[in-house]
């Protein structure tokens, strides 16, 4: 008669689940490195939206104000509203 035989783990679950506790408590070689870019693409995302919005709204202001032969109404109303948005945006980012 052939028994079945099991292959016993290698490792049982209390010795993994050690192992794995163990490493999570080491600190991570690379965790400074990993701050400063996620730091720094919060910083660049920041100023990119607060660029973008503001030339954005400019552009959309001087194109109204040669359509419609005004001189900088809309030019001025509409930078205003692109640093409202701007701030509003970045506020909602870094919530």
């Amino acid at each position: 008669m052939s028994e079945d035989k099991k292959e016993k783990p290698k490792y049982s679950y209390e010795e993994l689940s050690e192992k794995y506790i163990s490493k999570k408590k080491e600190p991570d070689k690379d965790s400074k490195t990993k701050g400063f870019g996620k730091a720094y693409a919060i910083i660049t995302s920041f100023i990119v939206t607060l660029v973008i919005a503001i030339l954005l709204a400019i552009f959309v202001g001087r194109k109204l104000d040669e359509w419609l032969g005004t001189k900088a109404v809309f030019t001025v109303l509409f930078l205003l509203l692109g640093i409202a948005a701007s701030f509003r945006n970045l506020i909602v980012l870094s919530k």
